[in-house]
């Protein structure tokens, strides 16, 4: 560490140190987070990776890592653990379990089973709370990543569980798609997220499958500019993880090389090596500044309330005593006009789901139908671990659409009566924890057993195919041809021939009758999973009906708390003789302007610290030879060679330089 990186390290410290002295009194709460942020120092830099629901998150963490399927990845599901990648000699993986000290193995082939809400676990072994996968990546030798559960829309739990590990993360990478820009709820999450992390990386993925994605990226920075003004100028990385798997599978050429370039992975992976394990220890520094600027900030608003309340505008007392009462009058008598448009809103909502579950369910019906006309016996044995997981994606889309038309209707009734920050405090409290309904094909349809036509059936085939063996035996007379003892010889021929025609007659008898009877059992289960999706999507508008209520209630509440604080703190202010307001005033605009020193410090160290020079450097991690997929990821430091083809080098520049 070069003199002036100790100078700015020791510069961070003694700002932090000062921010922590002002909210000590000021915002305790505020002081325990920064002193949390700062303490947490990782051994090795973690990025942690967020984003809503198929986004392509985990797609592009096996991209990165260079380790197809490494990270579940399926359309139809979401991750509900995260999973912790770190480097390791040989691969292999582990459930943290809750409640439980001792971390349970699994294999990587059944990780998908471990970490996604439709996985199958062994019976009686409780969802694991966090997942470690070790991986053999160069990548991960220098930095540890986290592929958290998607989140969005008002999916509180994913969300909770994503926050709690980008409380332990040095970076973000913030994950959208080329499909659409940001939606509200990702520049809500993001705006939380990034309260105590200063560096967030952008992907957007799918490039290859949307050809407006450059739009998209424009129409991502013009709500950045909005919404998140510190991201305005940040960098926005496109990327297709599918290019890149389609480069490994190529193995070494001109065209894969091309193809990982055009990916743009290798542009994430230079990105991540050196703006984050090349730089963790400045990270650390920035990250503690940056939760000591958000708690400043609001330790700063709460004092321009108590400044404007020691000097109130005339009337002061009276305008908020009449907008407290305006707000309580409305609540009461507008309540009824509110609680009617809301049935209403929520009714629609619902019939629009139960249409679309219903039709889901017809077209499952006709397409299994179909698929069981054209399937053999062993296609019948594997049809129910296939109708399972269908079932299982039926449910999920269910729940899904049902959070995105629950957001539309909160926004469309509440948008009007609350600011952003009161939204956030109404979503907050809308919906339970997300639970998948307990809806399943899995043991399959009953043994069939033997019917009075699959007997006659045996018996006719039997006595065709024996009337077939003689024909044939006595065929040589027919043609006026003699053969002594013919019939002797033909005759085990005919009896082999007719136990031939009879299996097969039975056979193909058997597969039809099969057929009819798992139709029956399809049919079946489908009319009880649409039954219980219905159930289930009809109680989960009644609950948001009051959930909906509860919250508009809870959020007038604190807005009352919030004017009656306003209006005993006025009051107060009133009561005071000239002397004492002087005083109050004074020690207040004293600590306000503390605070404001502060803030300007911590903005002036932040970007140097972004841009602090980099003199050692992180040792390269030992050679992994590539695989069928393609070369390995990029290291960690420089490589002392070419590394395969397509495989990037870090400029010594970028080293060893700035961060951006």
């Amino acid at each position: 560490m070069t003199a002036g990186r100790s100078h700015l390290s020791e510069q961070a410290a003694a700002a932090v140190r000062d921010a922590l002295a002002l909210l000590a009194e000021g915002l305790p709460d505020g002081a325990a987070e920064v002193s949390r942020v700062q303490a947490e120092r990782p051994g090795k830099p973690t990025v942690v990776v967020v984003g809503e629901t198929k986004r392509g998150k985990s797609s592009l963490v096996n991209a990165l890592l260079n380790t197809p399927g490494l990270s579940p990845v399926d359309a139809a599901v979401a991750t509900s653990s995260y999973l912790v990648f770190q480097h390791a000699g040989q691969d292999g993986a582990r459930a943290l379990l809750p409640g439980s000290d001792h971390p349970v193995p699994i294999s990587l082939d059944r990780l998908a089973d471990w970490a996604t809400v439709t996985g199958q676990l062994p019976e009686g072994t409780p969802p694991p709370r966090v997942i470690e996968v070790d991986s053999t990546s160069p990548l991960l030798a220098s930095l540890t990543i986290v592929d958290t559960p998607g989140v969005g829309g008002l999916d509180s739990a994913h969300g909770e569980i994503a926050l709690a590990a980008v409380r332990q993360s040095t970076a973000l990478l913030f994950v959208v798609d080329a499909s659409a820009p940001f939606t509200r709820p990702e520049l809500d999450f993001l705006t939380t997220a990034s309260e105590s992390v200063d560096l967030v990386l952008f992907a957007v993925t799918k490039t290859d499958a949307y050809r407006g994605w450059r739009q998209i990226v424009e129409d991502d920075r013009t709500l950045l500019r909005q919404h998140a003004p510190r991201f305005a100028d940040a960098e926005i990385l496109p990327v297709s993880s599918r290019l890149f798997e389609t480069a490994g599978r190529m193995g070494p050429g001109e065209t894969a090389a091309l193809l990982r370039t055009e990916s743009g992975v290798i542009g994430l992976q230079l990105a991540l090596q050196t703006r984050v394990a090349a730089k963790s220890a400045a990270l650390h520094d920035a990250n503690a500044l940056r939760a000591a600027h958000t708690q400043l900030a609001a330790l700063g608003a709460r004092l321009a309330a108590d400044q404007a309340a020691v000097d109130p505008e005339p009337g002061r007392a009276e305008q908020l005593r009449a907008d407290r009462e305006r707000l309580v009058q409305s609540r009461r008598h507008d309540g009824r006009a509110w609680q009617l448009g809301l049935r209403a809103e929520i009714g629609r909502a619902r019939i629009d789901s139960m249409h679309e579950v219903q039709r889901e369910v017809r077209e499952q019906l006709q397409m299994w139908r179909a698929w069981i006309d054209a399937a053999d016996a062993n296609g019948l044995r594997q049809l129910p671990a296939e109708l399972d997981a269908v079932v299982h994606a039926l449910g999920l889309r269910a729940m899904e659409r049902l959070v995105e038309r629950l957001q539309r209707v909160a926004d469309s009734t509440l948008r009007d009566m609350f600011g952003p920050d009161e939204m956030a405090d109404v979503y907050a409290g809308l919906i339970r924890a997300h639970q998948l309904p307990e809806v399943g094909a899995a043991g399959g349809p009953d043994r069939r057993g033997a019917s009075v036509e699959d007997r006659l059936m045996l018996v006719s085939g039997a006595t065709a195919g024996f009337a077939a063996g003689r024909l044939v035996a006595f065929l040589p007379a027919l043609l006026g041809v003699a053969v002594p003892g013919i019939g002797w010889v033909l005759a085990p021929v005919s009896l082999g021939l007719g136990a031939v025609v009879s299996g097969w007659m039975v056979r193909s008898r058997r597969l039809m009758a099969d057929r009819a009877h798992h139709k029956t059992w399809v049919a079946e289960t489908l009319t009880e999973v649409r039954a219980a999706l219905e159930s289930e999507v009809a109680g989960r508008f009644v609950d948001a009906e009051q959930a909906l209520t509860l919250a508009l209630d809870g959020a007038i509440a604190r807005r009352v708390e919030q004017l009656d604080r306003e209006i005993k703190q006025v009051d107060e202010a009133l009561k005071m003789d000239t002397a004492e307001r002087d005083r109050l005033r004074r020690e207040l605009r004293a600590e306000a302007d503390q605070v404001t020193a502060a803030l300007s410090r911590v903005d002036a160290l932040l970007p140097l610290l972004r841009s602090a020079k980099v003199v050692r450097r992180a040792p390269s991690p030992p050679a992994v030879p590539a695989g069928p997929a393609g070369p390995p990821a990029v290291a960690a430091g420089p490589p002392a060679g070419p590394a395969g083809p397509g495989a990037p080098t870090v400029p010594a520049a970028a080293a060893g330089g700035e961060s951006g």
